[in-house]
């Protein structure tokens, strides 16, 4: 089980090579995590550069109108329902299920719904997503609102909680282990006035790793449908 006390001490041997017992000194660790932590939001903003998408799932019922997309200690209201996977990066697809059957919800452009959409909210079976970004977590519109209770099924990729030391890497796979390990000591050794110590055969395994982690990546950011019926 690698720690990220384990993770830092290896990212900082990348740039200051040293004995495998010797200990962190200063606030080596506490800057260490504080920028694994920053990383881990920078390359969430658009979700590329975050391990594959997983699906999750939620039930919504009638006088459910938004689905929450956050850390387990908000609080939805009673219009609203959470799924406890962290902050939504970007979504691959959406759907909802009712007695086995599967309706694709379209994404609609949060600008081009509310200048149409101007009355009461509309109950009946949900056809469109609308995503509504905040800085802790992001909320989804289901438009029209749940006639009756469907099964709400998102395929996304969520932003990663933040770390301290005594959390562990084992959720990530290996190969965004070795992108972040290589990430995080390029930027320490600049905070840490190393940046000489950041060398060219250094860069060229981070680049490397790069393009592991963008092919490893579901990348499809629409979600599709037949608009074609709608009309």
């Amino acid at each position: 089980m690698a720690t990220v006390r384990e993770f830092i001490r290896q990212a900082y041997r990348l740039i200051n090579p040293s004995n495998p017992t010797q200990p962190l000194h200063g606030d080596d660790l506490e800057l260490g995590i504080l920028v694994l932590n920053q990383l881990l939001q920078y390359y969430a903003s658009n979700g590329l550069m975050l391990t594959i998408a997983h699906t999750a799932s939620v039930a919504v019922g009638i006088g459910i109108k938004y689905v929450i997309c956050a850390d387990a200690t908000y609080t939805p209201a009673a219009d609203e329902v959470l799924i406890p996977d962290g902050r939504l990066a970007n979504i691959t697809s959406a759907w909802v299920e009712l007695d086995g059957v599967t309706y694709p919800l379209i994404q609609q452009s949060r600008d081009e719904f509310l200048a149409s959409f101007k009355y009461e909210p509309l109950q009946g079976l949900p056809r469109f997503l609308i995503t509504y970004p905040e800085t802790d977590y992001v909320r989804l519109q289901i438009y029209p609102a749940p006639s009756q209770s469907f099964q709400f099924f998102l395929r996304a990729k969520f932003q990663l909680s933040t770390l301290t030391s005594n959390s562990t890497m084992d959720s990530l796979p290996m190969y965004y282990q070795r992108f972040l390990l290589f990430a995080d000591a390029k930027d320490i050794s600049l905070y840490k006035g190393r940046a000489d110590a950041w060398t060219p055969k250094l860069e060229e395994e981070l680049l490397k790793a790069d393009k592991t982690m963008q092919s490893a990546s579901e990348v499809n950011l629409s979600i599709t449908g037949d608009r074609a019926s709608l009309l």
